[in-house]
């Protein structure tokens, strides 16, 4: 009776090891086959899980993407001053109380990123980017660098993290609205050089601005403009003001973060024979909802917006109210009006 005992507590033993081996092995193999490869936008191979749900994002660039595509829900960190953006909180008012993890200009505190636990942090693609993905990656978290620095590019960061968010269908949402504002812009975006206006592009000072292969520069060709200063470098430049004098743009348009008042600039004396300033041709880029001359989702419409102000006779049945409110809806599920955005 007692073997029989015995024999019974060791079959029921035996299959219980059988099934937990059994368990773990298909969990194991699940985990291999749920591992996803993508390149990042450094070239970087990377390996993420099936299914993200903790993302911190260590820039302002990286959360309007995941906003954009509609993964909101899924932020566990985010970068400094996050709670200062209108945009972020009229979305999702929730944000304003995550930590808060560093920012482009001053790194990331990686003790805070790795208390949050995330499955994926997207981090800038400049400075110590890099460096910080190698740490993040020995202590097992996935780093992706995105790289929106251009039109195109930002169209392969919504294309790409569509992908890793498992947001694919809002993705291709977001890029028919991307397509919506070039195909408004591409009469005179193909106009002939001859005809093309030229259009001084300042960032926080006259005399900053950008160069070849910058998003407002990119802008500033799809409204069918030519950037002067782009024949000199790439990136952000400094450029002389007998240099401006000798490029005689048609149109200046200045930063939402330029320092100083239009009218102010308007004035001065040194720049009264270019042709943007006899003609009353300086523009802000506006929107107090966010900026458009940052790299981000929303920088499309900056373009039509440029577009118009440049060359108002092609554009003089385009209701841009209407096109910027459809862009918002598409991107963020709301209006521009209705997040309170004014221009």
């Amino acid at each position: 009776m007692l073997k029989k005992e015995n024999l019974k507590v060791s079959w029921k033993r035996n299959l219980l090891i059988f099934s937990l081996s059994i368990m773990i092995i298909l969990s194991l193999v699940f985990r291999v086959g749920a591992a996803r490869n993508f390149t990042d936008m450094v070239g970087r191979q990377i390996t993420v899980p099936a299914r993200i749900n903790r993302v911190v994002t260590t820039y302002k660039s990286a959360t309007q993407f995941v906003l954009a595509l509609d993964a909101g829900e899924k932020l566990v960190g985010v970068s400094a001053k996050t709670d200062k953006q209108p945009l972020f909180i009229k979305l999702q008012p929730e944000l304003a109380e995550l930590p808060q993890v560093g920012s482009k200009r001053n790194g990331i505190n990686l003790e805070t990123t790795l208390s949050l636990d995330p499955d994926l942090v997207i981090l800038y693609p400049h400075r110590d980017a890099l460096e910080t993905a190698a740490k993040l990656e020995r202590q097992g978290v996935t780093a992706m660098i995105i790289n929106p620095e251009s039109l195109q590019l930002i169209k392969e960061t919504t294309e790409l993290l569509g992908k890793v968010l498992d947001r694919e269908k809002q993705a291709a949402k977001v890029l028919s609205a991307y397509n919506r504002i070039a195909s408004l812009t591409a009469e005179t975006a193909n106009l002939p050089e001859a005809r093309k206006k030229k259009i001084y592009f300042a960032n926080s000072e006259f005399t900053d601005s950008v160069g070849a292969e910058m998003m407002q520069t990119a802008m500033i060709e799809n409204a069918g403009g030519i950037n002067p200063a782009a024949e000199l470098k790439s990136g952000f430049i400094t450029v002389s003001s007998e240099k401006i004098l000798e490029w005689d743009p048609e149109v200046v348009i200045v930063s939402q973060y330029f320092n100083g008042k239009l009218n102010k600039l308007s004035q001065e004396k040194k720049y009264q024979n270019v042709s943007a300033f006899k003609n009353n041709k300086l523009y802000r880029i506006p929107s107090q909802l966010e900026p458009w001359d940052f790299p981000s989702p929303s920088s499309f419409i900056a373009q039509l917006w440029l577009a118009q102000k440049t060359y108002p006779l092609e554009y003089k049945d385009l209701n841009f109210q209407k096109e910027l409110n459809d862009f918002y809806q598409d991107l963020y599920g709301k209006t521009f009006t209705e997040l309170g955005g004014e221009f």
